[in-house]
């Protein structure tokens, strides 16, 4: 029955893909396939396709790759003969679905061929006996491909996997099952997949699976061998059945035409040719079909093989080919009722004409270029053994780029601040004059961002109300052990390792004797203009780390870098979600505001200003709140000092974290509340410097977190054990900023100490160590003066300080600064 794979990508409830594909059509799969894909809710897309017709593509058409290496991940397979299954599979969290044929993911292959595609799908919430031989079936077809591109070595692979996996768990509880399954109508089915190292080839386990004499051969197939060795082969182990082999022929010139090679027919090989399809209205004949039919049974092969030795294999002998393939026993007469198949029409073998012999290729194959990566402004180049970087530059488009070679770092050029927008195509040009194949250049930020792990709804309507000024941001310390938690702290241990192991360049400050020499080595620039995406792959910290810089710096995330695909998807939504448990537009809660102004429009800037007048609240829910914050602050004093006696090593997470909580607090000693309309508080005192509850107040309790962050050595602070990149141009703005805050705070508390009458003997030790505190702050990058003074006279402006009181603390922070080394 007619099968429109268009509409298939409508459904939503997916949250991964793997496509496969032997031909390459990169306008089609970025503009309708990956964008159909991410409209609906499936960000974590893989295409994997041939080493040989990628790179072919890559030449003829390098600027229609818009997304390729950024928003999804396309990975070349080689080997003796080529990559050719034609496959998607979609993984929910107790769902899949998969489609297996003759179709390329390309224009024609969707489009205007007449191709030959099944479809199993399988849903946990209503599984039958049936479906649940699709679900293994689907099971294998995932073992498969991840063991076909587990040897390429790409990082990037990592990531994908391991987000799939811990988004579908119906995988690793599936029983893979072996060999045909019966479905309940007694039909059998079975998943026949193949490649060069393959044990038994799918030739002879088609042939194997016929049971009964044969009385009749159909074939379809788009290609063949040129000496019919495969056709021969089966035919002759069937029993030489009657042969009738189906293809079309067109009047139209240029029109593809089948492809069989009459002039081998020879005497003993005599098949009867059918046409299909009219001629009037052509559409090449690409599908590729086995049909042994007995006196009971239709016994049928599909799939990406083509009748020749390559696809099918010999006696015993795989073929050079990845293939990929579905056998079915039918009831006698099924496929052709199906498919159409009308034996009364015959052509004639004279009117078939020999394929053209395709012209051979006078140029020498290029090198395979490895591995190329962009980070920041520049390109890194992972170089293959056996290749000599020296004097290498690299070509993208017309332009060429020295590599720049030596030191701790991958060979690399700069961009010079060009090329952001799309996916950039690049060649290596060797001293010698070689010039290899163009490969894509990956983006493992970018990649990670446009497929992040998943976020509960609830904790994320919980950060956009924040962000937005529609929520308190103590309702946010309630929950502040689940936006901390590292649900799967070994498989992000894992993904680090995968990362570290890419570039010999990291670093950390504990090898290091003063933060002088940590950040020549380093050498990074800091800028928070730079902008970039920070923590790529947890949106939950993506939003902590923007309520933290609203208004400062504008950052990316994973939803600004795929703008248009939002829009489809809120157009799109309906149906399944993810948990398969449906979604209800009327109930959404999400279009609660979409009718007259009801809602108040954003701001021009997307941030909303904060309301300094004072928030009305019964004393009850004053008293709950501070003791809400009270109890956060104590859970990450906790945490501090456990992490500060261990000697784990740190990440951006933990420089994020850090951020939020001492943001938490700073709103706590801003944020007015007019407590039962008869007095105004705040939920814990700013300074309190000489007072017997400067203990409880923000500054205190900030700066001891300070001292044990940063150190008054540097290399005993927990800032030290972050390796940072030096592959990097510039600091991560998490460092950045908890920078500038650190010196804001250590400022503040001395201003606030030499002020305060009762506190001279605090002041005098404080006097001592804050200069060295500030020296450690220093330890990644000198930070420029504008932006430091524009980011913390909005800080004071967004928590409500007093002018006098805000220009008091720049003084001091410029006074720190004349003492640094």
């Amino acid at each position: 029955m007619p099968f429109n794979l268009f509409d298939d990508l409508k459904r939503p409830g997916f949250h991964s893909s793997i496509t496969t594909t032997f031909s390459v059509d990169p306008a089609f799969y970025d503009a309708n396939v990956q964008y159909r894909l991410r409209a609906v809710g499936c960000q974590n897309n893989l295409l994997i396709a041939d080493a040989a017709m990628l790179s072919q593509a890559l030449e003829q058409l390098p600027e229609a790759f818009s997304h390729a290496g950024r928003k999804y991940l396309i990975e070349p397979i080689e080997g003796t003969g080529c990559f050719h299954p034609k496959m998607m599979i979609r993984y929910g969290k107790a769902k899949a679905s998969f489609t297996l044929g003759s179709a390329n993911a390309t224009s024609a292959g969707w489009g205007s061929n007449r191709e030959l595609v099944s479809s199993l799908d399988w849903s946990q919430s209503a599984e039958t006996p049936d479906s649940a031989v699709h679900r293994r079936l689907i099971a294998r077809a995932h073992d498969w491909l991840i063991a076909q591109v587990s040897a390429t070595g790409n990082p990037d692979l990592s990531y994908k996997f391991d987000l799939l996996n811990s988004q579908a768990p119906w995988l690793a509880c599936t029983d893979r099952g072996e060999g045909a399954e019966v479905f309940a109508d007694g039909s059998l089915v079975d998943l026949m997949l193949s490649a060069p190292d393959a044990n038994e080839p799918i030739g002879d386990r088609f042939l194997a699976n016929v049971e009964g004499k044969v009385e009749r051969l159909v074939v379809i197939s788009p290609y063949w061998d040129s000496d019919l060795k495969a056709l021969r082969r089966v035919h002759a182990e069937l029993g030489k059945p009657p042969l009738h082999i189906f293809m079309t022929l067109s009047d139209v010139a240029g029109a593809r035409q089948s492809t069989f090679p009459i002039q081998a027919l020879g005497s003993k090989l005599k098949p009867t040719f059918h046409p299909h399809g009219a001629s009037g209205n052509h559409r090449f004949l690409h599908a590729k079909l086995l049909v042994a039919q007995t006196r009971k049974y239709d016994f049928l092969l599909f799939g990406s093989t083509n009748c020749t030795a390559g696809a099918l294999g010999g006696s015993g002998m795989p073929g050079l080919n990845h293939e990929a393939a579905i056998f079915r026993r039918l009831p006698r007469g099924t496929v052709e009722k199906t498919l159409w198949l009308d034996f009364s029409e015959i052509l004639r073998p004279k009117d078939i004409s020999a394929p053209e012999k395709p012209e051979p290729s006078a140029a020498p194959p290029r090198f395979n270029p490895g591995r190329i990566e962009r980070k920041d402004d520049r390109l890194y180049w992972s170089v293959p053994s056996g290749i000599n970087p020296t004097g290498a530059d690299l070509l993208i488009d017309d332009d060429r780029h020295p590599l720049i070679a030596g030191g701790d770092v991958r060979p690399h050029a700069r961009l010079g601040g060009a090329r952001s927008g799309s996916t950039i195509v690049a060649r290596v040009a060797l001293c010698d004059g070689r010039i290899s194949r163009p490969v894509i250049v990956y983006e493992p930020n970018r990649l990670m961002a446009a497929a992040p792990s998943p976020l509960a709804s609830g904790i994320k309507r919980k950060l956009d109300a924040v962000l937005n000024g529609e929520s308190d941001l103590i309702d946010l310390a309630r929950d502040v052990h689940l936006l901390f938690g590292d649900a799967n702290p070994i498989r992000r241990s894992a993904l680090r390792a995968d990362r570290r192991g890419a570039s010999v360049a990291a670093v950390a400050g504990e090898d290091f004797d003063t933060p002088e020499e940590f950040r020549e080595a380093l050498g990074l620039k800091a800028d928070l203009m730079a902008g970039g995406l920070s923590h790529a792959n947890n949106p939950a910290l993506q939003l902590l780390l923007q309520i933290v810089l609203r208004g400062i710096v504008q950052l990316e995330d994973s939803e600004t870098i795929d703008h248009d695909s939002s829009a489809s998807a809120a157009a799109l939504k309906t149906g399944e979600d993810q948990d398969d448990e449906g979604s209800d537009e009327e109930g959404d809660e999400a279009d609660d505001d979409q009718d007259g102004d009801a809602a108040d429009a954003p701001p021009a800037n997307g941030v909303r200003e904060r309301r300094l007048v004072a928030q009305p609240v019964p004393r009850e829910a004053f008293e709950r709140n501070q003791r809400t914050l009270e109890r956060a602050i104590e859970r990450f004093e906790d945490y501090i000092g456990t992490v500060a006696k261990s000697r784990q090593e740190l990440d951006l997470d933990f420089v994020t974290r850090a951020l939020f909580m001492i943001y938490l607090m700073l709103h706590g000693c801003s944020h007015r509340y007019s407590v039962d309309e008869t007095e105004v508080g705040v939920l814990m005192p700013f300074s309190a410097i000489g007072t017997r509850r400067q203990d409880e107040g923000f500054l205190m309790r900030g700066a001891r977190l300070i001292s044990l962050i940063w150190g008054r050595r540097f290399t005993d602070g927990l800032m030290a054990r972050i390796p940072l990149d030096r592959e990097l141009e510039n600091v991560p703005i998490p460092i950045l900023t908890l920078v500038i805050l650190s010196r804001w705070i250590l400022a503040a508390i001395l201003v606030e100490a030499r002020a305060a009458a009762g506190a001279k003997s605090l002041a005098a030790i404080l006097e001592s160590q804050i200069p060295e505190f500030y020296r450690s702050t220093s330890a990644f990058a000198f930070t420029k003066g504008p932006q430091v003074e524009a980011a913390v006279t909005q800080m004071a402006r967004h928590i409500g300080m007093s002018a006098a009181q805000a220009q008091n603390v720049r003084k001091g922070m410029a006074e720190l600064e004349k003492v640094m080394p």
